[in-house]
């Protein structure tokens, strides 16, 4: 959601300079939305700030007037609040109950969690992997990747979504399974990546690294087995 296109201050004279402007670049459902902007006015007073979306003013601050601080709801955006001070002014906004879900967008808290990841492995191991994002608007696409590789994703193995929850978000889930490779050595490294097909993309990960057998931790496995299956036999 574009919160705001437009913000001004306004000076009884022309000598004044904005220092710092803060808009967040999406607008999430879930909480308010900080807008700042911090200027200096050096000898001049301050005459009000005014914020805009697109031409339509949704905050003024004017020092001279009572109350010092209006504000105006518009379509798209409710105003909860702002504070000024000597050289800065804050305002929370909330995107409106009826705005569309293009109109915004929500970022997943949390990374991505695998489960299902051994510690050790051995070749030949056959291994179903999850991956599970958090919940987002719009929903993450999950990817996979082995040591590094993108794993192209099978038909039955699609990233696959929730339920839809208040504000229209979705967790997202994507299966891996794998068949652990005889020319692998060390290790087995496993990545998933939830991507927000946003602009800019966001995207979050995690990993997770299997070992595999050592040669003596290999030899006494099989010899253990050896022995158990000698065992049942007698």
């Amino acid at each position: 959601m574009k919160l705001l296109t437009l913000i001004t201050l306004c000076a009884m004279t022309s000598a004044y300079k904005i220092t710092q402007l803060k808009v967040p670049l999406y607008a999430d459902p879930r909480r308010a939305a900080e807008l700042s902007c911090h200027f200096i006015m050096d000898d001049y007073e301050l005459h009000s700030v005014k914020l805009y979306r697109d031409l339509d003013e949704i905050f003024r601050y004017n020092p001279s007037q009572k109350p010092t601080i209006r504000l105006y709801n518009v379509t798209g955006v409710i105003v909860q609040g702002g504070e000024c001070e000597s050289q800065w002014c804050l305002v929370r906004v909330m995107p409106a109950p009826v705005a569309t879900k293009a109109a915004y967008t929500s970022m997943p808290d949390k990374d991505p969690v695998i489960n299902g990841a051994p510690k050790l492995v051995k070749p030949g191991d056959q291994i179903v992997l999850n991956c599970t994002s958090d919940y987002s608007l719009p929903p993450s696409d999950i990817n996979w990747y082995i040591n590094d590789d993108l794993q192209k994703a099978e038909l039955w193995h699609h990233t696959e979504l929730s339920a839809v929850q208040p504000g229209g978000l979705r967790a997202s889930w994507r299966i891996l399974s794998i068949s652990v490779p005889s020319d692998v050595i060390g290790a087995l490294r496993v990545r998933c990546e939830a991507v927000l097909t946003v602009e800019p993309p966001v995207i979050r990960e995690t990993s997770a690294v299997m070992t595999l057998f050592s040669r003596t931790q290999l030899s006494k496995y099989m010899s253990n087995r050896a022995l158990i299956s000698f065992l049942r036999f007698l």
